[in-house]
């Protein structure tokens, strides 16, 4: 089936189409879908009968083919579904009617962890080999470690009320934005001087660590926005460390997250914290770089940003810059695990759909 010869909105349903299948939990739901996809009037099926009626006639040929080929296929799966759903319908009326209430109650289904709790798992993996072990904060932060330590002017947007949650009655009390708080925690404490007048940082030669968790933003709810969703960072301190050891270290990790045969590709950006800063972009694993609905149609989807600590960061902590160098980078595990599992819509992850979740088993 020839999709390119379809409009780009119609091929990006056709990708979602089996998410969007699989999610449907009763028959209404799926109803709703068949109008959407097969319905006689509004449907992408009627719109692509009108652009096949509205083609020259050198194309009505090929496009015609491509059409039905696309509406068979929307039709079997949502027959083959539909019975799913009416066998199971049947199922549990066999099972209501042959109910005894003598019998003892069914144990209950055993728990597991939530993906996106896997995919942080599978992160923390990926680096432990490279020396990084993870470190830990409160949610409930102070500006000095949100802001102040992190190189975020005053008047920085990110500060006001309207991206921020703030605590009423708490001064300068709120929900982290970013992991990097946990970072500020980390470079203060390695770096205060002990009783010998050496630092945690001088005895150790250097500091590898991830910090992975909830942040929180006021954005709105849409299929890719979410006011609480999940940040994995990671930073290093040492001697020495430059952008090459940076984009190595990433460019490994992506192969071990999304295969050997994974690209990158690094991109000057500014954030307050780092100088140099990047953005990396994945090749999208989706489309594989011919260009979908996920990536925009770029080929190429915003994963990460990094760079080199910002110097006033570690004067910040009390260590002294001139001497000590290092790098940080932040991702969204959100964004990474609809990239790996396919998934077009975030809010499915918050939904606790059990038949969803159980999909999920690629993002082990």
């Amino acid at each position: 089936m020839e999709l390119s010869l379809l409009p780009p909105d119609i091929q990006d349903a056709h990708r979602s189409f089996p998410g969007t299948l699989a999610a449907c939990a009763d028959l209404d739901a799926l109803m709703r879908l068949k109008g959407a996809f097969v319905g006689r009037e509004g449907s992408h099926a009627a719109r692509l009968m009108e652009l096949l009626k509205a083609a020259p006639k050198d194309q009505k040929r090929d496009l015609g083919a491509a059409v039905n080929a696309l509406k068979n296929e929307w039709d079997q799966a949502l027959k083959s579904r539909q019975a799913e759903l009416e066998q199971e319908r049947l199922r549990l009326a066999a099972l209501a009617s042959a109910w005894d209430p003598d019998l003892p109650p069914p144990l209950p289904a055993q728990g597991a962890l939530h993906p996106l709790n896997r995919l942080m798992n599978r992160l923390v993996d990926v680096f432990r080999p490279l020396g990084f072990h993870v470190e830990e904060g409160p949610e409930a932060e102070t500006e000095a470690h949100n802001f102040d330590g992190l190189n975020i002017p005053p008047d920085h947007p990110a500060r006001g009320s309207a991206d921020t949650f703030y605590f009423k009655g708490q001064d300068g009390l709120l929900l982290r934005t970013h992991t990097s708080p946990v970072q500020v925690r980390v470079l203060l404490r390695i770096g205060a001087r002990g009783a010998d007048g050496r630092s945690e940082l001088e005895r150790r030669g250097g500091i590898k660590f991830l910090a992975p968790g909830r942040v929180y933003r006021k954005d709105e709810i849409d299929p890719t926005h979410s006011p609480m969703f999940h940040q994995v960072e990671g930073m290093i301190v040492g001697k020495g460390i430059g952008m090459h050891h940076l984009k190595g270290t990433l460019a490994y990790a992506m192969k071990a997250l999304f295969g050997p045969g994974a690209e990158v590709r690094f991109r000057p950006s500014y954030f307050p914290f780092v100088e140099p800063g990047a953005e990396m972009d994945v090749r999208c694993p989706l489309c594989e770089g011919a260009g979908c609905r996920v990536c925009k149609g770029s080929g190429w989807v915003e994963l990460l940003g990094a760079g080199l600590l910002h110097p006033n960061i570690l004067a910040y902590a009390g260590i002294d810059p001139e001497i000590w160098s290092g790098y940080a980078f932040g991702m969204g595990v959100e964004r990474t695990a609809m990239m790996v599992s396919e998934t077009p819509d975030l809010r499915l992850f918050f939904e606790n759909d059990q038949r969803f979740l159980r999909t999920m088993g690629g993002l082990d």
